[in-house]
């Protein structure tokens, strides 16, 4: 064979090497347990996410808290303005009226 055509069968060999299918040993190495400084990385990485998650979670709670005493400081503030509507002792309260009636009766 002259050398132009060993160049030629060199080449067409390249290129059919990068589109052939892996060979067993390539697989392996594919489907074989991540390094140890790969499962490091992804622990740390999974530690940095749950710190984050953390952090995220204190600060509804806190926000929760927030609304919580505004919301009472509200209902208390309510309950000092009107008590009897809170109770529902109004005038204008039929089932409190029909309650009442109904005791009577009794």
């Amino acid at each position: 064979m002259s050398q132009s055509q060993d160049t030629v069968q060199n080449e067409n060999h390249s290129r059919s090497d990068s589109t052939a299918p892996p060979d067993g040993h390539q697989q392996e190495e594919a489907h074989q347990v991540p390094s140890a400084s790969t499962a490091q990385a992804e622990m740390a990485q999974a530690f940095r996410d749950l710190a984050r998650g953390e952090q995220q979670a204190a600060a509804i709670e806190a926000n929760l808290a927030s609304l919580e005493s505004k919301l009472d400081a509200l209902l208390a503030s309510i309950e000092a303005t009107n008590p009897a509507e809170v109770n529902g002792n109004t005038d204008d309260n039929p089932q409190k009226d029909r309650v009442s009636e109904e005791k009577q009766k009794k």
